[in-house]
């Protein structure tokens, strides 16, 4: 079976991270993805993660900047489906390849920029390194670390979020290209995708509200702890459910905490930060009380959300990335058999494949030359029926005619249906009477994750709830869920149920642990993934205990967004629906890529246990006044940071140049130093100003990018909100707001043919009745 996108033709051009996962998301579902590099290959050359992000491509050298170079890149641009563009701005119109340029030659084509800091407002022509990102973004000042002030951040999650991002939108692209046959252009950067990272931003969300009696926010420190054991190891616990927190106080023999009316709401709320530290204290007592291995026994055998930390390497090794298919062997042409993680998504109908290995530079420059003089037209053979259509193109996004039912729970799952929202998909948020249990999380109608989505109330636990689900079905292109195997089952919605009332359906279960396994009914959240996945050690620092960092959920929602993309695109190429499984395991696992590759002979990065950095160029450094990231990657960047400083620096870092660059930058501020190395072109960035929550909604460039956007709805006023993590030129992104639980059920019901009476009747029999939880506003 031919993969999703066999027969389209993508170009990559750009360095980094993330160009480099975006084109191979597309190559390992059938296109054919050229890289084009210039003469001294792309920069990542030579580091572990090219193995893997490298791999199934064609490499071609082609020197933009000369003449005849950038006139044979215009003629693959000719023949060319999409091209991923992983430029700085000022780049891009240097080398002449922005989207009008292009475009001009292909009116056809769909042309996905990622960018570091976005296309407009003060920071545009920064250095799009993922370090730089994490320092203005105030990402490194948002975690605790080992000593005072910032913490490096290793895990490319910027890189690894713009990457999905531009694969969702150039897939996108492509979709809406069958319709108007003209393709277009989409935009998105690392500071958009960071955005999607963050799940508490907006309106109302309980983290950043100032505690107060009885509502002491504690789920973070208490459900979610990072719990040492009597062996020296630690457990991520991940039981923030009623029913998994009170399993989990019940074997550690607390049920007096269950007990105390003071204590009725928690886990989520607490009536002072002294009875919350007293809990926190009685839990890890107990927890020191058994081994981490003997933990996870009880834990299984009750049904208690709780994992251990394994390095990257070890989870391609665990059974739970085996059974499902996602450790995966490459043969690397110069190390040999390697083990790397598998494909994204599971799909039934038109299968992932891991190609060929990275390729040498310039391995196909020959063969691409050769097959452009003998095929100038080219193109995606199943969409050559639409000649392009003269002038401006209509006002719509590109997934307009497409319908997802979302009946998922928390961020991960329905996080990536709002992705397909801003994108134009129409989103029918199915919840239970009480609620997604991620509105929990909100003092307000305003949750990210509903954002631009119809909420209709839905008790699946009745028939007539079923029904109605069902009858949805048949109208829907997507069916979304991340229940546990057996839920679906029990409660009628199973892939063989939804899939016999519409044959051309994608069906999509955004797993945590996917449907195989010792682990696959297992309780999962967002934490699990920086635990098992191994997040959690490659952020902790050399010989520091494991850290969670948990941003399973926004990894996987990306991951499940471009896979559903792909799957749309197989079932529109087949004109057969079919099923795809993602895992949250995963997609964190392509995040820290670079770390699980074995054998390989490079070795991956480690950070240094004082969380200051990977070596002398990769660093965070304290000045005379405040802290400033250097992010050096190329031989000019090193040597101008030298003269900068009025030494050589050699090529190779040692402890030693550290302390010489420490020296030397500890002689005036962190903002005079930004201001003079950014002026010589060294990557440096001032790493201690603001945090993540203020500077991505507060600070004046994420307004001029629309990274944060301006919001009103009627009951909340005006207030500042992530904006859309994806920019289209057929059509501006909507800003809709978030509206309560079940506020569109009574329409949707109209359009399944309901009259007043039985919407009437259904919500006094409770089917459709909005209750919500039962948490203090």
């Amino acid at each position: 079976m031919a993969g999703a996108l066999a027969g389209m033709r993508v170009l990559e051009l750009g360095s980094g991270v993330a160009a480099g996962i975006a084109g191979m998301v597309l190559a390992e579902n059938g296109a054919e993805v050229v890289k084009i590099e210039p003469p001294d290959g792309d920069r990542c050359r030579g580091r572990a993660g090219f193995a893997v992000w490298g791999r199934g491509k064609k490499s071609a050298v082609i020197d933009l900047a000369d003449a005849d170079g950038h006139r044979r890149f215009l003629e693959l641009v000719r023949a060319a489906d999409g091209v991923i563009v992983a430029l700085r701005p000022s780049t891009v119109a240097r080398l002449r390849v922005d989207d009008d340029t292009l475009r001009a030659v292909n009116p056809r084509l769909v042309y996905a920029a990622v960018t570091g800091f976005g296309r407009t407002g003060p920071w545009r022509d920064l250095p799009g390194y993922e370090q730089i990102v994490a320092a203005k973004s105030g990402r490194m000042t948002s975690y605790d670390g080992v000593r005072p002030g910032p913490v490096y951040t290793p895990v490319p999650i910027a890189s690894y979020g713009a990457a999905m991002l531009a694969a969702v939108g150039l897939m996108a692209g492509l979709w809406d290209r069958r319709r108007t046959g003209r393709g277009q252009a989409v935009h998105t950067s690392l500071l958009h995708a960071l955005s999607v990272y963050d799940m508490t931003s907006g309106h109302g969300n309980r983290t950043h509200l100032p505690p107060e009696p009885g509502r002491v926010y504690g789920v973070m420190r208490v459900p979610f702890m990072t719990a040492p054991t009597s062996d020296g190891r630690f457990i991520q616990m991940c039981s923030r459910q009623a029913h998994h927190y009170r399993r989990w106080l019940t074997v550690l023999g607390l049920e007096a905490l269950l007990d105390d009316p003071e204590l009725v709401n928690a886990p989520d709320l607490w009536p002072s930060e002294e009875r919350l530290a007293e809990a926190i204290e009685a839990i890890r007592h107990a927890m020191a009380r058994r081994t981490a291995e003997e933990w996870m026994e009880v834990f299984s055998a009750e049904d208690i959300g709780g994992d251990p930390f394994l390095a990257p390497s070890e989870f391609l090794d665990h059974p739970q990335c085996v059974e499902n298919g996602r450790r995966q062997v490459v043969v690397d042409p110069e190390a040999g058999p390697t083990v790397q993680i598998g494909p994204l998504g599971l799909y039934s109908d038109t299968p992932s494949v891991v190609g060929p290995p990275a390729p040498l530079l310039g391995e196909h420059t020959d063969e691409v030359a050769a097959r452009r003089q003998a095929d100038p037209s080219g193109g995606w053979l199943s969409d050559q029926s639409h000649e392009p259509v003269a002038g401006p193109a209509p006002g719509r996004l590109p997934l307009a005619d497409v319908t997802v039912l979302d009946v998922g729970y928390f961020y991960a799952c329905p996080f990536a249906a709002t992705l397909l929202a801003e994108a134009g998909a129409r989103v029918i948020k199915v919840e239970p009477p009480t609620g997604d249990p991620g509105r929990r999380n909100w003092t307000t109608d305003y949750v990210k994750s509903h954002i631009g989505k119809e909420s209709i109330v839905l008790d699946l636990k009745t028939p007539e709830g079923l029904d109605i689900l069902l009858r949805l079905v048949e109208r829907a292109d997507v069916f979304l869920h991340n229940f546990r195997p057996g839920t679906p089952e029990r409660l009628g919605i199973h892939a063989d149920a939804v899939r016999a009332r519409n044959p051309r359906l994608l069906y999509v279960y955004a797993s945590c642990f996917g449907s195989r396994g010792p682990w696959a009914a297992k309780a999962g959240f967002h934490s699990s993934p920086n635990a098992i996945a191994g997040a959690g050690v490659v952020e902790s620092g050399h010989t520091n205990p494991p850290r969670n960092r948990t941003y399973g959920d926004p990894t996987a929602a990306l991951a499940t967004a471009a896979a559903i993309m792909a799957g749309l695109l197989g079932c529109r190429r087949t004109g057969r629906g079919q099923t795809l499984e993602t895992t949250m395991l995963t997609a964190t696992a392509y995040a820290v890529a670079e770390w699980s590759v074995q054998p390989l002979g490079v070795a991956a990065p480690v950070v240094d246990a004082g969380q200051y950095g990977f070596n002398a160029y990769q660093r965070l450094y304290e000045t005379a006044q405040g802290w400033l990231v250097v992010d050096v990657h190329t031989d000019g960047e090193r040597q101008a940071l030298g003269a900068a400083l009025g030494t050589r620096l050699p090529e190779t870092p040692t402890p030693e140049t550290a302390t010489l660059v420490a020296q030397a930058l500890a002689t005036n501020t962190a903002e005079a130093w930004e201001a003079r190395l950014l002026a010589v072109g060294v990557p440096a960035a001032l790493a201690d100003r603001g945090n993540f929550q203020h500077n991505m909604l507060g600070e004046s460039h994420m307004r001029a990018a629309s990274v944060a956007v301006r919001a009103a709805q009627s009951n909340l006023g005006a207030y500042w909100r992530a904006g859309p993590a994806l920019q289209f030129s057929s059509a501006p992104a909507p800003q809709p707001p978030a509206l309560p639980l079940g506020w569109a059920t009574a329409a949707i019901l109209g359009e399944i043919g309901m009259d007043d009476h039985e919407i009437a009747r259904l919500q006094a029999a409770g089917v459709t009745t909005p209750i919500g939880h039962d948490l203090p506003a």
